[in-house]
């Protein structure tokens, strides 16, 4: 489950967490415009009063834009998110493997779940009296924690259709398009549903699952600022652009989140992971819109009737002085990007975003 924010699963952190990602841009003709010199990458280069953004080697064509392909999905994911979800689902395995074979032998009184050792795994791992059975506990959690989880998310997923009004061709028609024309872009076999919903003034977005379905939450404080006040179509397009893209990596699914879902207990390799996400997530919806997807970062930073205020070319020059050994810390330990961090990854096009340093 992603958003936006730095809260709820896989969002644009718009998080943070998602969190939609929560999760989670202004993104009008008025941001950032890359030339062919490799310094105006640069952040000190960005040009906020410029020309639209337009990502590197893209095509003008008239009429539809056409779909991407699997290579450009592909080269706009971050570097490292492979290859860290590849090592987490490894651990994964053998953890499931191991508690398995180790609760199957402890019925037959041998390995590392009986005696003093089993004793130890039910107080510190499992919580329960050190009399219990160790084996037994974790065969209930290996067998049951799918089923739990399950209907855990379709419990979420009923509290969205009650409470929430589905974006439709009839309910925001304009921005019903603009998930229709995401989703055919993407190569999507279906068009996910899209939740709008009031949260007490919370700024998120996610993406989010039940079993074999995907669905976006769009909370009414990210979107009816933009939307009424700032007449910000092309925020909401990132917006959309980034939970989409959380769906069509496959994030946001059930058998993604089960494939890790005890590696992510590894607190260093499992936000790394979801800083990676985010990345990847911003990268595609950067290309989708076609817009930098810096205001929408702006946004979540100063609020949602604030970010327009912004003097773009003054923050960047500040995310400069941003380090520290504290900083990097906050960074390794957040499951989305600081905000230095993620807008000087979108100013530049292409490439990935830094994951620690």
């Amino acid at each position: 489950m992603d958003e936006l924010n730095t809260n709820p699963e896989n969002g644009m952190n718009i998080n943070p967490e998602s969190a939609p990602q929560t999760p989670a841009g202004p993104l009008d003709p008025q941001t950032f415009a890359p030339q062919a010199q490799p310094s105006v990458l640069e952040p000190q280069a960005f040009a906020p009063q410029a020309q639209a953004f337009v990502p590197q080697g893209a095509a003008k064509t008239a009429g539809p834009l056409p779909p991407f392909t699997a290579q450009e999905i592909r080269s706009f994911r971050h570097k490292a998110e492979v290859p860290i979800y590849t090592a987490m689902v490894i651990f994964n395995i053998f953890v499931i493997v191991f508690a398995f074979v180790a609760a199957i032998l402890a019925f037959f009184d041998v390995g590392p779940l009986t005696g003093t050792t089993g004793a130890m795994i039910n107080q510190l791992i499992l919580g329960i009296p050190a009399e219990a059975a160790a084996h037994v506990e974790i065969l209930v959690i290996l067998v049951g924690l799918p089923v739990v989880l399950l209907f855990a998310v379709y419990l979420y997923y009923a509290q969205y259709r009650a409470n929430a009004i589905r974006i439709t061709e009839k309910n925001f028609p304009e921005i019903y398009e603009v998930v229709e024309d995401y989703a055919r872009r993407l190569g999507m076999k279906r068009v996910p549903k899209v939740y709008l919903t009031q949260e007490n003034g919370v700024m998120n977005a996610f993406a989010t699952f039940i079993l074999r379905r995907q669905y976006i939450v769009l909370m009414t404080d990210l979107f009816e600022v933009a939307y009424l006040e700032h007449h910000d179509l092309t925020s909401i397009k990132f917006i959309i652009g980034h939970e989409m893209t959380h769906i069509r990596l496959k994030h946001a699914t059930f058998s993604y989140t089960m494939s890790i879902l005890f590696a992510e207990y590894i607190p260093i390799l499992s936000t790394a992971l979801s800083r990676a996400r985010e990345y990847s997530c911003d990268r595609v919806a950067q290309h989708l819109v076609g817009v930098s997807g810096v205001e929408p970062m702006l946004a979540l930073i100063v609020g949602k009737h604030l970010y327009k205020k912004v003097d773009i070319e003054d923050y960047v020059k500040h995310c400069h002085e941003t380090r520290g050994f504290f900083v990097f810390l906050v960074n390794m330990l957040s499951t989305h990007p600081i905000m230095p961090k993620r807008i000087q990854a979108l100013l530049k096009d292409h490439g990935s975003g830094r994951l620690f340093f």
